[in-house]
């Protein structure tokens, strides 16, 4: 009983300490709070499928991400392949735009689980696509470049990386794409090509 005294008594005498002391901890907490759980409960009732490509030498392929655009596009709801003139030479350097060895590749992303797949073109084809980026519940794939500049340990250095989210107003969630680890992989190698309809009851 005396020991509570005591410590009520510690409290009162020490009371402007321990809020000043509290009160940073605490808004540390709500910003925290704030940012992260928005995005816990950001979901959408609909997957998506996206393409990449390799060159079958580098991880970011020269034009690849323009090749991938005039390559797959969405008409009527299906998938279409179009034809690509590989000689092609826009800016007349004598370079052609597009190589010639370019492997595309096509994932499905289940959104609920967070993962791709790999799919082949005929399972593609046979999807009803909305080619818009923002899915019909109102959740848009985008992408997010970020900079850790090592504020805390100044002497650590910084690490930059370039992801893809599933975004809804400030709410942001990573999506888990093929190869992700590696923070350059996706920057110029990515095709959204549209959400899969309908979306999961």
């Amino acid at each position: 009983m005396e020991y509570h005294i005591t410590m009520k008594e510690f409290i009162k005498k020490n009371f402007a300490i321990l809020l000043a002391f509290i009160l940073p901890i605490l808004l540390i907490v709500i910003v925290a709070l704030s940012s992260y759980l928005p995005s816990l409960f950001l979901s959408t009732n609909y997957n998506f499928v996206y393409t990449s490509c390799t060159d079958g030498r580098s991880s970011y392929p020269y034009y690849c991400e323009n090749y991938l655009q005039k390559r797959y596009s969405v008409v009527d709801n299906k998938l279409v392949v179009n034809p690509v003139d590989l000689t092609q030479d826009s800016n007349k350097d004598g370079v052609v735009d597009f190589k010639q060895n370019y492997t595309a590749r096509i994932f499905l992303h289940d959104t609920k689980k967070n993962e791709s797949r790999e799919i082949t073109l005929a399972e593609a084809q046979m999807l009803t696509l909305n080619n818009l980026l923002t899915s019909p519940d109102g959740v848009t794939v985008s992408s997010n470049y970020s900079y850790n500049g090592g504020d805390f340990f100044p002497f650590s250095g910084g690490r930059s990386s370039y992801g893809y989210y599933l975004t809804q107003g400030k709410s942001k969630s990573k999506i888990n794409l093929i190869n992700s680890t590696d923070q350059y992989y996706y920057q110029n190698n990515f095709q959204f090509i549209g959400w899969v309809l309908p979306g999961r009851n």
